[in-house]
């Protein structure tokens, strides 16, 4: 990869270590019978107030292989974490629906989490963090609108 910047490509190699080290920190924490994968797919139902989603558009919002979500919905059923049902206006179809069991399990999830964020609160500049968080959304939303390339 070439860039006429360097500073552009060190800015999203930083933002890809950020990524590991996170993933790594909250991986260590999460509730037993419970993924990275899979609390990437019950975070995002919950956080976008989804009641129910196809695998398909859990796939397309995760960026991940339509197989990889059948994978992890599969290991979040067995766990009680999700149900499939069919999709009332597709019969080929399903739904996913986080069950309380799944919600129970994110909030403890979050809980095992918090330790880390007070640490970071209590070592890193929060006004800092204030003033560059909207130019760092404004990438993340630029990045999702132009997702295919």
């Amino acid at each position: 990869m070439t860039s006429r910047d360097p500073d552009v490509f060190a800015f999203f190699t930083d933002i890809s270590i950020i990524e590991q080290l996170v993933r790594t920190l909250m991986e260590r924490r999460l509730p037993a019978g419970l993924s990275m994968a899979g609390f990437s797919v019950i975070n995002h139902m919950v956080r976008t107030g989804q009641d129910t989603a196809s695998p398909a558009a859990l796939a397309r919002a995760l960026q991940v292989t339509r197989g990889a979500v059948t994978g992890v919905l599969h290991k979040l059923t067995a766990e009680g974490f999700v149900t499939l049902e069919p999709d009332p206006r597709d019969g080929r179809g399903k739904k996913v629906r986080v069950t309380p069991a799944g919600h129970t399990a994110r909030m403890s999830a979050l809980a095992g989490m918090a330790p880390l964020v007070a640490r970071f609160e209590a070592e890193m500049d929060l006004e800092a963090i204030r003033r560059i968080h909207p130019a760092i959304r404004e990438i993340r939303e630029h990045l999702d609108r132009n997702r295919e390339g």
